[in-house]
């Protein structure tokens, strides 16, 4: 049939089972927008192309599906950049759909051209780098070719962001298009791993006096937290996350020792894994932020197994001695009947609770001139529904919530932690609220907040609810910290800031804004937000000086 450009890329989109739309409109953009909403696909008009990014991010993540983000060309598509590159270190498949110049003016300083001739910005090479697969559409009838293979690329093997560039001449011109079921053109699954390399790790897995199982990002599948639980229940070994692994699995159960995010003066978590004798990572990846990369004085004694569905990733960080490549739940399964309790079960458990660090600090902590950090996550812990989502920012909130938030198999957690973007989580969160009705909270810092408020003008529009637990320090405190530890100082010039009312900040654009000075207000503040039916800003004012990492 005969229809244009901008309908077939609509249907197409439709017929992807695409629930939402991300972006910002534009002059070379709109009538796909145009297009996008008569289809009758859902739309989220953001406040800016960036925070989209990280808005849809926070959506995909959370469902598992592809989405979609709009811009028009030039710097409206180019915001997106920060967002686009997290996704593609964070495997989340993005469909990112940037408008370019019409062609007839391709060359000439046309307004926002994105062509690279001339002086003119390349948005082709600006994404190359940053995405499983850039292209620019060479004709409009090759448009519906290019946006399918966009989403076969996006979610085929490991998933990822794809770039679409499409000039804004090509809209209304009328093609021949057909409709085709995805089915037919998307990727095969990830591969089962060999039998012969499960046989060989089990053998050593169980042949150890003291093994520990790390899992992270690379176990992430459809459905996979009840298969791990399972997994993780009949083995009883000890067991670690990584920030992305926290969405996976139990962290209440009694083999959890702690998720592995390493701050100064905190070796006791540590500690398990640096008298292990072998180390099972399902997934985990070995970033700097986990280890420091301070594997001499950890991994000290043990043999490794690295079991991933990227055989890139296999060895890539730290050498191994056994591997297998491809999903985790083939290697879980693969082991089949033999899979049994590991035979010094019973001494691991009483192991695991010398190390948590949930079951060996006190639950609170006193409070002098602000809140002591530590009770922030502490009483959001003990306050938050038994299903609920958590979004983590990244920095000092971030690095809290994910060492000091445990999550239950009903609660989602979600953070960005290989590009680590500040102000990610704030839209994000609102992401998050238009997949979910469950409570979303958001920890963030008073540095990373002032990056993307703007996206509470989405608040306003969509009435999303979004609990923001504001960790107000004054500054940049991980940036002090780790000057302190460096160099035996910090510069207040660059770590410490004054900052606005953020509580009237947050009901200028109609949320509840709170400012909470000791632990006890911020416990009645945080279950007021619960029980409210709009977004609320808790502007915790913190003592950084109370923080006792270990």
């Amino acid at each position: 049939m005969k229809t244009t450009v901008r309908e077939a890329i609509a249907d197409i989109i439709r017929l992807e089972g695409v629930d939402y739309v991300f972006g910002h409109t534009g002059g070379h953009i709109m009538l796909l927008w145009d297009a996008i909403d008569k289809a009758g696909i859902k739309t989220v008009f953001n406040k800016q192309e960036g925070n989209a990014t990280y808005m849809a991010d926070g959506y995909s993540k959370l469902s598992g599906k592809p989405v979609v983000v709009l811009g028009t060309s030039g710097p409206g598509i180019q915001n997106t950049v920060t967002g686009i590159a997290s996704a593609y270190v964070d495997s989340v498949p993005i469909i990112a759909i940037g408008a370019g110049v019409s062609t007839t003016v391709g060359g000439m300083n046309a307004l926002q051209e994105s062509s690279g001739r001339g002086r003119a910005t390349s948005q082709l090479d600006i994404f190359k780098g940053i995405t499983k697969q850039a292209v620019v559409a060479p004709s409009p009838a090759a448009v519906p070719r290019i946006i399918r293979e966009s989403f076969r690329t996006a979610l085929g093997g490991r998933p990822g962001p794809v770039f679409v560039e499409i000039p804004s001449d090509f809209w209304n011109v009328e093609i021949d298009y057909e409709q085709v079921d995805p089915s037919s053109y998307k990727n095969p699954n990830t591969p089962s791993c060999d039998s012969n390399d499960i046989d060989e790790i089990f053998k050593a897995f169980y042949e150890a006096e003291k093994p520990v199982i790390l899992i992270g990002e690379g176990a992430i599948e459809k459905d996979i937290s009840p298969k791990l639980m399972n997994f993780l229940n009949t083995v009883k070994v000890p067991f670690y996350v990584s920030p992305k692994g926290k969405d996976l699995v139990d962290e209440y159960d009694e083999y959890f020792v702690g998720a592995l995010r390493w701050h100064r003066g905190m070796p006791r978590e540590y500690g398990y894994i640096k008298e292990s004798d072998f180390i099972l990572s399902l997934g985990d990846r070995f970033g700097q932020w986990e280890f420091d990369w301070d594997y001499e004085n950890i991994f000290t004694n043990a043999r490794i197994a690295q079991v991933d569905p990227d055989y890139n990733e296999i060895g890539r960080v730290y050498s191994v001695d056994y591997s297998a490549v491809g999903c985790i739940s083939s290697f879980m399964n693969g082991y089949g009947d033999k899979l049994n309790e590991h035979k010094n079960s019973a001494a691991f458990k009483e192991e695991a609770k010398k190390y948590n660090y949930k079951l060996i600090r006190p639950r609170r902590y006193p409070d002098r001139d602000g809140i002591n950090p530590l009770n922030v996550n502490n009483i959001t812990e003990e306050l938050m529904p038994k299903e609920a989502v958590v979004v983590a920012d990244t920095a000092f909130a971030g690095s809290m919530a994910i060492n000091k938030f445990r999550t239950n198999m009903n609660q989602r957690f979600v953070v960005s932690d290989n590009n680590s973007p500040m102000g990610y989580s704030l839209p994000a969160a609102i992401g998050a609220a238009f997949y979910t009705d469950l409570p979303v909270v958001c920890f963030i810092g008073d540095g990373s907040f002032q990056m993307t408020f703007n996206e509470f003008g989405t608040i306003l529009n969509y009435k999303k609810k979004v609990i923001y637990v504001l960790e107000n320090n004054g500054g940049c405190m991980s940036i002090n910290m780790y000057l302190n530890g460096i160099v035996g100082g910090s510069n207040p010039k660059i770590t410490k800031f004054d900052n606005p009312d953020f509580a009237e900040i947050a009901k200028s654009y109609g949320m509840k804004g709170v400012t909470v000075k000791t632990s006890e207000e911020f416990g009645k503040a945080f279950k007021e937000a619960l029980e409210i039916d709009k977004s609320t800003v808790i502007n915790a004012i913190i003592n950084q000086e109370l923080m006792e990492w270990e």
